[in-house]
Formats: C-alpha cells, sequence, structure tokens
C-alpha cells in the first residue's frame, strides 16, 4: 500500500506526520509520470550509447564547445530534447508530489505555478542569454552558456529522477527530501553560474557585466515572481 501524509505543526515546534493511503488516480498518475521519464532515458540512451558519459563530461569538464568538438564530445540533439523533456518531467512531478505534505495550503494557480517552474525557469534562462548576447554583440556566448544551460538540466533531471525514485518507495524519507532534491537543484544552479562565469571570462566578458547580468536578469526577475505569486508566504517568511 503506497502511503500519502500532511505535516502539521505542533505547539512545540516539531512537525508530525499523519500517514493516509494515497487515492488510486494520485499513486497513477506518478507511477504514469516515472515510467514516462524511464521511457525518455532509455530512447536517448538507444539514440546515443555514449551519452551519459558525454554527459559526465560537459557536466564536470570546465571545456569551452570548441575544445569539446575538438574532443569528439558532442551529444546527439535528438537525444538532448528527450533529456531536457525529462528533466522538466520529473522536476514538476517531484514539486506536485510534495505539495501534498506541504503545511502551506497553496491555491490552484500557485500550485500550477510551483510545478512548472523548473521549465519556465530553464526557458527563462535560454531567453536571457539569448537576448544579452544578441544585444552586447557577444554572440559566441549563446551558444556556450545556452548548451550549459541545457546540459546542467540534462544532468540533473537524471538525478533528480534517481533520488524520487528512493524516496518515493520510503515515505519515511519525505521530510529529508526537500533538502535532498532542493539539495540537488541548488548545486546544479551554482555549478551553472560558475562554469557560465569561467566561460564568459575566458570570452572577454568583464566581470563587472557578469555579475550586473546576473543580479538585474536572473536573480531580481526571481524574486519579484516568487513575491507576486506567493505574496502571503513571502510576508509569513519576512515575519
Amino acid at each position: 500500500m503506497q502511503l500519502s501524509g500532511q505535516f502539521f505543526t505542533t505547539s512545540t515546534a516539531n512537525e508530525v506526520m499523519v500517514l493516509t493511503e494515497r487515492s488510486s488516480n494520485y499513486s497513477y498518475l506518478i507511477i504514469a509520470a516515472l515510467g514516462l521519464c524511464l521511457l525518455l532515458i532509455s530512447v536517448a540512451r538507444l539514440r546515443q550509447r555514449e551519452i551519459f558519459l558525454i554527459l559526465g563530461q560537459n557536466t564536470f569538464f570546465f571545456q569551452s564547445l570548441s575544445e569539446q568538438y575538438k574532443n569528439g564530445i558532442r551529444e546527439n540533439p535528438l537525444s538532448s530534447i528527450f533529456l531536457v523533456f525529462q528533466y522538466i518531467i520529473i522536476s514538476g512531478i517531484y514539486i506536485y508530489w510534495y505539495n501534498h505534505f506541504s503545511i502551506v495550503d497553496f491555491n490552484t494557480y500557485q500550485t500550477i505555478v510551483l510545478t512548472t517552474f523548473p521549465g519556465i525557469l530553464l526557458l527563462y534562462h535560454l531567453f536571457t542569454i539569448s537576448l544579452t548576447g544578441t544585444i552586447t554583440g557577444f554572440s559566441q556566448i549563446i551558444q556556450e552558456v545556452n548548451q550549459l544551460t541545457l546540459t546542467m538540466a540534462q544532468t540533473a533531471g537524471i538525478v533528480i529522477l534517481i533520488e524520487f525514485f528512493f524516496i518515493y518507495f520510503q515515505p519515511e524519507l519525505v521530510t529529508e527530501s526537500k533538502l535532498i532534491i532542493g539539495g540537488t537543484f541548488l548545486f546544479f544552479i551554482v555549478l551553472r553560474i560558475i562554469r557560465a562565469f569561467y566561460h564568459a571570462i575566458q570570452l572577454g566578458v568583464s566581470w563587472y557585466y557578469i555579475i550586473l547580468y546576473l543580479w538585474s536578469l536572473e536573480i531580481l526577475p526571481l524574486l519579484i515572481g516568487v513575491k507576486l505569486v506567493f505574496p502571503g508566504e513571502v510576508s509569513g517568511w519576512l515575519g
């Protein structure tokens, strides 16, 4: 029997979880999503047998695209598309699943925004880099950073899928799942920033403009968006 739960806070500020049986439709949705993610990864693997090795090298090695291509490290475009979709699906389904355990009562609009947030953020990053690179004339950085962004998303998607498989079938890990998967998101976001900063410097972009871009087009819009979508929650966090 699959279990779900809901958190409530006691007077001693300790969290207690009450387990209840999951509805069949809810369980079927999660299982179907996990099955689809496995299918997408399998098809990506069939299209390119060494896809996982290439992803590992592209994620953790500080090499430019030209250096990767020179060394024969080139990802199959169709495999890349499958793995990006897999990232969007597994990220959204985890947020949807975890929302059932949240002590915050989100409305339908907020739930939709939360569930689609990883995909929206990915598209926003690709758009802002393309726009900034076109306006400033750094056309080379568009391909470099956008490919890096897609690579990070693909690798993060595979890691999150593995983590969620363990968490979903171990109800006692629900409380830790926010730290585990949240930490994974944060790790790849920070790694993307470090790698993008490195490649931008290599391409001759001033560190001042890089920091200005990060604050004005990535960090600040995110904070404003959170404030607009979750005004009550932000007020509560700030006291």
